[in-house]
C-alpha cells in the first residue's frame, strides 16, 4: 500500500510548518482543545477560527491568543512554506499520515506523545503487517565489533524470516546492519529518520535508504525538506522504541545514543534485551550496565519471539487500544475472526461454562497462530485443565487443525 496524497492534505503540512515555525506548541494545542476553541489540529489550518480566538472569544489563556495573533500574521508565510513542503513530497514519492486516520500505527495509537501527523516513503502495508506479525527495534553503536555485526546480522535475519518487522534508525554500524539483514526477509524493515524522509542521513547510506525506498518503509515525523539537526535525534529513537513490541541492543558504549532508544521502549513498557559482550570492552559498557539494571539478556532469536508473542496477545485481547485498528482489504483475512474470538475470551474470564467444545477450539487456533505451544502454555491461555486441553487439542490433530512435533502444537495451514 503507497500514500500519494500529500497534495490533497494541506491541513496536515500546515500543522507540520505551524509547529516548527511559530510559537504554537503542545503546551498551546491542549490549551485551544481543552478550551473548546479547536477540535484538533486541523482547525489551525481555519483562518476565520483563528481571528475568533485573536479576538478573545474562547477562555484560552492570554499566552495562547498571542500566539494565535503571531500565526495570523505569518498565516501567508506558513502557506508557502507548505507549498515547498508539496513539491518536495511529490518530488520524493512521500505521503502523510494523521493521527485522525484509520491507518495510523495501532502502536503508536494506544501511546501518549507519539505524532499527530508524520511522513511516508516506500511500503506503508509494512504497517499493517507488523501490527499482525510483531516487530522489533533493533539499535546500536556506530561502530560495532564484529560480533555484534555478525549477532545483529543472524538475529535480525532468523526474526524477519518469522515475519517480524525490524525497526532502525538507519545510522551506520547496528542501525544499517539491521536494515541490509532484514530488508528482504518476509517481515521487512522500517527506518525511521530524524530529518525528513527525503532526507538522507548519513549521505553515505544512500545505498541502503534507495533500498528501503523500494522494498520497506522510510518515516519520519518532519516534514519534507527538513534536515536532521541533533536534537531531532532522542525524539526520532522514541518513535522507534513506540513502533516496536521490543528492543534489541545489539552493542552500546557507556554514553550513547542508544541508551535513549531503550529508556524510551523500558517507559513504555516494552522489554529491552541486550547482547551480552566482553567486560573489558569499553564500547559495550552501556549495554552491560542495562544488563545489570535488570534488561534480559539476547540469547538468540527464540526469546525474542516469546516477547512478541506476548506482545501479539495483548493486541489480540484489545488490552490498552483507545480505538478499533483498521486493516486494508488484504490483511482482512488474518483477523476475520478476530471480534468473536475477543468476546469468547472475555466470556470466558466471566462464564467459562457457557463455552462449547468449539468455542475453546477458535480460542486455542487463535494462539496457536502466533506461534507454537506446548499443552501447558494452552493451559495457561485458556485457563482450562490439562485434561480437557489434552481433549481438544487430539480432535484438533484429528481434524487436521493442528499437529504437533517435539512436544510443541502449531496449525497445519499457517
Amino acid at each position: 500500500m503507497r500514500i500519494n496524497n500529500v497534495e490533497a492534505r494541506r491541513e496536515e503540512l500546515f500543522y507540520s510548518a505551524v509547529m516548527l515555525n511559530t510559537d504554537i506548541s503542545y503546551r498551546t494545542m491542549c490549551d485551544l482543545k481543552d478550551n473548546g476553541a479547536v477540535k484538533d489540529y486541523r482547525d489551525l489550518y481555519d483562518k476565520a477560527l483563528l481571528k475568533q480566538i485573536a479576538n478573545n472569544e474562547f477562555k484560552v489563556k492570554p499566552e495562547s491568543v498571542h500566539r494565535i495573533k503571531k500565526l495570523l500574521d505569518s498565516f501567508g508565510t506558513i502557506e508557502k512554506i507548505v507549498d515547498n513542503y508539496v513539491k518536495i513530497a511529490v518530488e520524493n514519492n512521500i505521503g502523510v499520515v494523521s493521527v485522525l486516520d484509520k491507518i495510523y500505527p495501532y502502536n503508536w495509537k494506544v501511546l501518549s506523545g507519539m505524532p499527530q501527523v508524520f511522513y511516508v516513503r516506500g511500503d506503508y502495508a509494512l504497517i499493517d503487517s507488523m501490527t499482525l506479525k510483531g516487530s522489533v527495534a533493533v539499535v546500536g553503536s556506530r561502530s560495532p565489533s564484529k560480533y555484534s555485526q555478525y549477532a545483529t546480522d543472524q538475529i535480525c535475519r532468523e526474526l524477519g524470516e518469522k515475519g517480524v518487522t525490524i525497526v532502525s534508525g538507519m545510522a551506520y554500524g547496528i542501525d544499517r546492519q539491521a536494515h541490509i539483514s532484514s530488508v528482504n526477509t518476509k517481515g521487512g524493515t522500517v527506518a525511521v529518520l530524524a530529518g525528513g524522509a527525503d532526507n538522507v542521513y548519513p549521505p553515505k547510506n544512500k545505498d541502503i535508504y534507495d533500498l528501503i525506498s523500494r522494498n520497506g518503509l522510510i518515516i519520519s515525523e518532519m516534514p519534507p525538506g527538513q534536515q536532521p539537526l541533533r536534537q531531532y535525534f532522542p525524539s526520532r529513537n522514541r518513535l522507534i522504541a513506540g513502533l516496536s513490541d521490543c528492543t534489541l541492543i545489539m552493542e552500546a558504549g557507556a554514553v550513547s545514543g542508544t541508551l535513549h532508544t531503550a529508556s524510551f521502549a523500558a517507559n513504555q513498557g516494552k522489554e529491552v534485551f541486550v547482547l551480552p559482550n566482553n567486560i573489558y570492552y569499553e564500547n559495550a559498557l552501556g549495554g552491560l550496565k542495562l544488563l545489570e539494571d535488570g534488561g534480559n539478556v539476547l540469547l538468540g532469536s527464540d526469546s525474542v519471539i516469546d516477547s512478541v508473542t506476548r506482545a501479539l496477545m495483548f493486541k489480540r485481547m484489545g488490552m490498552g487500544c483507545p480505538g478499533e485498528v483498521i486493516f486494508e482489504d488484504n490483511e482482512k483475512d488474518a483477523f476475520e475472526q478476530k471480534p468473536d474470538v475477543e468476546a469468547l475470551r472475555e466470556l470466558a474470564k466471566v462464564r467459562p461454562d457457557v463455552l462449547t467444545d468449539e468455542n475453546w477450539k477458535l480460542i486455542m487456533t487463535d494462539a496457536l497462530s502466533l506461534k507454537p505451544l506446548c499443552a501447558d502454555e494452552l493451559c495457561k491461555v485458556t485457563m482450562l485443565p490439562f485434561y480437557k486441553v489434552s481433549s481438544l487439542l487430539t480432535d484438533l490433530e484429528l481434524n487436521g487443525t493442528v499437529c504437533q512435533e517435539k512436544g510443541k502444537y502449531s496449525l497445519t495451514f499457517v
